[in-house]
């Protein structure tokens, strides 16, 4: 029987330190790991938006039938204007399409099965490095994955001339996944002439683009966030977004992420979305409705809109703050290791460039917990449990 000869899967490089926490028996243990965003009181809110948004659809008492494949047409064309922003939109409506998936892992995962049934050769590039979960989608889609140069490791910020070289170096036919903001795990950024630059080159090289735009508005706003992925569509001719709701609206086990293909050729944009919808019904043939239902309530509703991007804005702040204060606490400290690169990266995550020997070190003397890369989940710190992570990664480094 195969069964008997089934090994153990390796655990979650992240899910699977988020286990071994909450086995953890010590009282004043810390989950830096984990890539939800969570308040001053280590709790992950439901934004009062949302709250709203869910008793305003009771009250309209939507139908639970099924949606279809593609997703409902207002979540579609709210969900481009949002990352396109207006005037964008206005330009690539008839040239452009959206498709509503679970989550930005579900549209990542359609656009890796599409690619393989039409691009099978082509070879997948990361940035190194890159979030955990990339390298698996696309590989269990019969991929194999190689790496780009991004950062620079002694100094913790892009590496850009390294980055630029090695794009260039990508050979035709193969397939580019870039970050949009908020780099996960390193938080380091493109600027916008970086990015304008690299749209250039990419503009005259035969690969296909996929750009993963989890955090927009969790940077530095909603419309700053979105300037690279914007620049690449007004430059390229074809260009995959894979954008999220999970975080930018705190709907993490709603499921609601969105798939956008922009097309600036002139090219018949109807075959492909046949395809892609065709591609989906064998993944998970319709979207789930409850989540892109309050995404399109609140970004229908002026009121309910504005009220978000305030909440948004709020989490923006807080993780910009602790940025600060966990940078300044640790020179307090007189720490041996210079972080002031931390206050520099954007979102909810930061490579700290702490080694794998501090990181197990941390865990195992002190209860905190962060993934083996070194990149640490900003939102996890607050000010209760603050001078603790200073004075710990302190001694840790120090030592």
């Amino acid at each position: 029987m195969i069964f008997e000869n089934i090994k153990s899967a390796p655990k979650d490089p992240i899910l699977g330190l988020t286990a071994e926490f909450n086995n953890d028996i010590k009282s004043n243990k810390v989950n830096l790991s984990v890539g939800v965003y969570q308040d001053n009181n280590g709790i992950t809110p439901t934004f009062d938006s949302v709250l709203t948004a869910e008793k305003i659809l009771l009250e309209k008492n939507y139908s639970k039938s099924y949606k279809p494949i593609d997703g409902d047409k207002k979540f579609l064309s709210e969900s481009l204007k949002l990352v396109l922003g207006e005037s964008i939109y206005e330009k690539v409506n008839n040239s452009s399409f959206g498709l509503n998936t679970p989550g930005g892992t579900g549209a990542l995962k359609l656009v890796s099965e599409f690619l393989s049934r039409f691009s099978q050769k082509s070879k997948v590039w990361f940035s190194n490095p890159t979030w955990a979960n990339h390298k698996p989608i696309f590989e269990s889609s019969g991929f194999k994955t190689k790496e780009y140069t991004y950062l620079d490791f002694e100094k913790n910020s892009v590496d850009f001339e390294g980055f630029i070289t090695s794009v260039t170096n990508i050979p035709d036919g193969d397939i580019l996944v870039l970050h949009g903001c908020c780099h996960n795990p390193t938080g380091a950024d493109l600027s916008n002439n970086q990015w304008l630059e690299l749209s250039k080159i990419l503009k005259n090289k035969n690969i296909i683009t996929i750009c993963d735009f989890a955090y927009q508005g969790l940077g530095s706003g909603i419309d700053k966030d979105a300037k690279g992925v914007r620049i690449l569509v007004e430059n390229l001719d074809d260009l995959f977004i894979c954008s999220s709701y999970s975080k930018n609206f705190g709907l993490y086990s709603e499921r609601v992420g969105c798939l956008i293909y922009i097309n600036n050729r002139n090219r018949n944009i109807d075959n492909l979305l046949s395809q892609l919808k065709k591609t989906a019904r064998t993944i998970y043939s319709n979207p789930p409705a409850h989540g892109s239902n309050i995404v399109t309530e609140i970004l229908q509703d002026s009121f309910l809109k504005k009220l978000w991007k305030s909440e948004l804005k709020t989490l923006r702040e807080r993780i910009q703050i602790m940025r600060i204060s966990l940078n300044s606490n640790l020179k307090e400290r007189n720490c041996m290791k210079d972080f002031s690169y931390i206050v520099e990266q954007n979102g909810m995550f930061s490579f700290t460039g702490l080694s794998k020997q501090n990181v197990e070190k941390l865990k195992n003397d002190y209860s905190i917990y962060i993934v083996n890369s070194g990149r640490v989940n900003i939102a996890g710190i607050t000010t209760n449990n603050i001078d603790y992570i200073a004075d710990s990664i302190t001694k840790v480094v120090n030592n």
